[in-house]
């Protein structure tokens, strides 16, 4: 364990997993479970945003996403690692944790019965809006582990609501493998492109990576569909459960 400062701490979990633990002065402390580095530092900016005086600590796994691409699907064993790490939050105090990475989603619903506090989707707001909206939606993915469990959750959503809805999923190829090795521009150029190419036949888009909020800026005024991220409404939900 290395403390710095007094105000962060790290543990090595293994060898590709990393928690991380900072904040200001504690009100709630917030648990966040990423499946890439990539994005944590733009979560934690939209975290201390929204909550400013929340603290968190994040437990990164970079194992889960190949997991479920060389297995083609959430198997019982991510199930397992995803129960494992929130259970673990819980135990070192969190009052609610959240799940960042939408390829993961469904996992929540498989530990939420087995622990005390609540936890939360990342995309639970941004697919509320979703079918709210519109019934042609785009998902717009820059990593294919994410194609599935976003657009099923938009189809129960859906479902839920006695509303058809036209789901077109767009994968957004090379653009996650970019980010990872932090090239945002090839990563913003694919995801625009794939913006694009699923405007034409949509009502709504949604993007299905938190990561992805990154190219909302550089978008202007250049489509005339509503474009849905999750990151900001994901952590809004949280603070409205905890105060």
């Amino acid at each position: 364990m290395l403390l710095r400062d007094g105000s962060e701490t790290w543990k090595l979990i293994n060898q590709t997993s990393l928690w991380r633990l900072e904040g200001r002065k504690m009100t709630k402390t917030l648990g966040l479970i990423y499946t890439a580095p990539a994005i944590v530092d733009s979560v934690t900016k939209t975290v201390f945003d929204i909550m400013p005086s929340v603290q968190k600590f994040d437990i990164t796994d970079n194992r889960i996403i190949p997991v479920i691409l060389s297995a083609g699907g959430l198997v019982p064993r991510v199930h397992r690692i995803v129960t494992n790490y929130v259970r673990t939050a819980e135990d070192e105090g969190a009052d609610a944790v959240l799940v960042t990475c939408s390829s993961i989603s469904p996992c929540v619903d498989t530990v939420k019965p087995l622990v005390s506090i609540p936890v939360f989707k990342i995309d639970d707001p941004m697919t509320d809006i979703a079918v709210g909206k519109a019934s042609k939606i785009g998902v717009v993915a820059s990593n294919a582990a994410t194609l599935g469990p976003t657009t099923d959750l938009l189809r129960t959503k859906a479902k839920n609501k006695g509303k058809t809805i036209e789901v077109t999923a767009e994968l957004c190829k090379g653009a996650f493998e970019a980010l990872s090795r932090k090239d945002t521009t090839t990563h913003d150029q694919l995801v625009l492109e794939g913006i694009r190419r699923t405007a034409e036949t949509t009502e709504l888009i949604v993007l299905a990576q938190a990561s992805m909020a990154r190219i909302i800026p550089q978008l202007g005024d250049q489509f005339k569909v509503p474009i849905l991220t999750s990151l900001r409404s994901g952590v809004e939900q949280v603070k409205a459960a905890l105060g």
